[in-house]
């Protein structure tokens, strides 16, 4: 009797240990504009468009409030980052990073003065780029250009 009541509990055990074990998460959460503070900066996420997000390789979510931000911030984990997003400057809907086309505009019109927005559609990008004086510019190039100042921060 014993031995089949031990069985049972260990079952049980089993049981609540998959049902219960948390699950690695994946894909963007909303941000809580004025809750949410950057990872990389600590600032409070405050204005909608110009944020993003990464999912680390073990589930965990960083947000940040400037795509500037989200470039030294994966420069700064070197290593594999299996999702990321930024927000469309648009619309505010979190789109993924390598899709994303990123415009480099003035600085002091983002968050962290990075310059740097992105959008979901390279129509709007080209549309807004020509407004404001700005340019299209790959990721590679913005980690390229940012990857002495993320070292120098290092220090």
């Amino acid at each position: 009797m014993r031995v089949a009541a031990a069985v049972v509990a260990g079952g049980l055990a089993f049981v609540a240990a998959v049902v219960f074990w948390p699950m690695r998460r994946s894909g963007p959460e909303p941000i809580a504009y004025g809750k949410d503070v950057c990872a990389h900066c600590r600032m409070p996420v405050g204005r909608p468009g110009f944020g993003g997000e990464l999912r680390d390789g073990h589930g965990t979510l960083t947000k940040y409030d400037d795509v500037g931000c989200l470039v030294h911030a994966m420069i700064a984990k070197r290593g594999e980052i299996p999702e990321a997003w930024v927000e469309d400057h648009a619309t505010g809907r979190l789109v993924p990073l390598l899709g994303a086309t990123l415009v480099r505009g003035r600085p002091g019109t983002t968050p962290m003065a990075s310059g740097v927005v992105a959008f979901a559609d390279r129509v709007s990008a080209e549309s807004f780029a020509r407004a404001e004086e700005g340019e299209i510019v790959a990721l590679e190039q913005l980690v390229e250009e940012s990857a002495p100042l993320a070292r120098e921060e290092a220090r």
